[in-house]
Parts: C-alpha cells; sequence; structure tokens
C-alpha cells in the first residue's frame, strides 16, 4: 500500500492494525501504521523493519499519526530499530500532537533517543529526504 489514505480495515475494526511501506531513495524506506500498534502486533512492525535492514536500508521514517494506541513492546521495538541503524543511519519517528502515542513519547521521555515530528515532511527531511 503506498496510499497515505487510512485503510479501511483500520475502520471496520476496533483496534484494526495495517502497516504500509514506501521506497525512500536512496537506501530508506517510510513505514506507516494504522490501528493499534501492541504486543500482537508489534512482531510485524519488527519483521518489516529486519527484512529493511537487511536490504541495507540506512534512512528510516515511521508515521504513527494514525495511531490509535501503542504500547512499550512497540517504543521496544522503535528503539530496537534506532540502534540497529548505528551512527551513520537516520531514523525518525512522526507522531500527532494531541495524540496518546505523542503522550507516551513524552511521560517516557523519548525525544532525546528517538527524533519526533508532528509531520511526515519534517520526518522525511530530518532523514535527508
Amino acid at each position: 500500500m503506498t496510499s497515505l489514505e487510512q485503510p479501511s480495515a483500520a475502520l471496520d475494526e476496533p483496534g484494526g492494525f495495517r502497516l504500509a511501506q514506501e521506497p525512500l531513495d536512496p537506501k530508506g524506506v517510510v513505514f506507516t501504521a494504522w490501528g493499534e500498534l501492541d504486543i500482537a502486533t508489534t512482531p510485524e512492525l519488527r519483521a518489516c523493519l529486519d527484512a529493511a535492514f537487511a536490504a541495507g536500508m540506512e534512512r528510516l521514517v515511521v508515521d504513527l499519526s494514525f495511531l490509535d494506541f501503542l504500547d512499550s513492546i512497540a517504543v521496544a521495538a522503535l528503539l530496537h530499530a534506532r540502534r540497529q541503524l548505528g551512527d551513520e543511519g537516520r531514523m525518525s519517528v512522526v507522531v500527532a500532537a494531541s495524540s496518546y502515542a505523542r503522550m507516551v513519547f513524552e511521560i517516557a521521555g523519548l525525544a532525546h533517543r528517538l527524533p519526533i515530528f508532528a509531520t511526515r515532511q519534517a520526518a522525511i527531511e530530518h532523514v535527508g529526504g
């Protein structure tokens, strides 16, 4: 899926989870998640991140602006992705300003570990897109 519109599955069922992937040339990828990112759905995100790293991706944007919920397992997966990128890689996360996800990131004090942006464009610019 490359559209930025919310997929129907996320609308049809409460907590419906969807994950889209778009290329960000060169050597980059944008993942967009809808629904709930939690212990049940984070393995799908982890698998996509692992595949991206195995393919040599060095720039990563994770757009969480369409999430209804995320838990600490999801946050841990994002922190792990940041570590996998190493010092040479670039990563940013998109989180809507007044969302539950933003509150989780702020309470956990993650702004110094994960660059967080309110817009997708700012996040892409941060990683050099």
